[in-house]
């Protein structure tokens, strides 16, 4: 213990060797190309027109929409998303359930739900929306309208009579009002 060499002392301290990997298993292939990102945020995948992409007309459709290119024309998507990214630029009106822009629009927004137009964003155009939100540095130049929409009125439901109470007040489905004379 005491005439110990400092030789012996680092064999002790030296960690035992890591297990050699095991290469039986079969490995996961994996693609050399890069994914493609198709969704900004919390967007659903649908439907893109990439950057390199420009394509001039009526789009119309029941699936989201991403456009990372160049559209000029209207777009139609009444029970979904459209998505404009941070390269896109869009000209024409657009009507769709939610509008997220990341890039540029020049044209009139509708929304049944809402509109977003994030921080770098440029839109020229009014904007029509249950909820409208315009992040911080965005470029807007347009009117805001708010859509107001009202629950389903309940029906008026008819309260039950007591004795008495239908001489006292006329019946206006019988065509003839009597009027009490007035005491006082």
């Amino acid at each position: 213990m005491w005439n110990r060499g400092k030789k012996e002392d680092d064999i002790q301290q030296r960690p035992a060797p890591a297990p050699a990997p095991d290469y039986s298993k079969e490995a996961i292939p994996m693609s050399t190309y890069p994914t493609r990102q198709v969704e900004l945020g919390n967007t659903r995948a649908g439907a893109a027109i990439g950057k390199n992409l420009a394509f001039v007309g009526h789009i119309s459709g029941k699936e989201d929409l991403l456009i990372d290119g160049r559209l000029e024309g209207d777009v139609d998507l009444p029970e979904n998303r459209l998505t404009v990214g941070p390269s896109g630029q869009l000209q024409g009106r657009v009507r769709a359930r939610e509008i997220v822009i990341h890039g540029g629009v020049q044209g009139n927004l509708e929304a049944s739900e809402r509109v977003e137009i994030k921080k770098n964003a440029r839109v020229i155009g009014d904007l029509k929306a249950q909820r409208p939100v315009i992040e911080d540095e965005a470029y807007f130049k347009g009117n805001v309208e708010t859509i107001r929409v009202e629950p389903p009125k309940a029906a008026v439901k008819p309260q039950p009579a007591t004795p008495g109470a239908a001489e006292a007040q006329p019946s206006l489905l019988s065509g003839d009002a009597k009027q009490e004379p007035r005491k006082g």
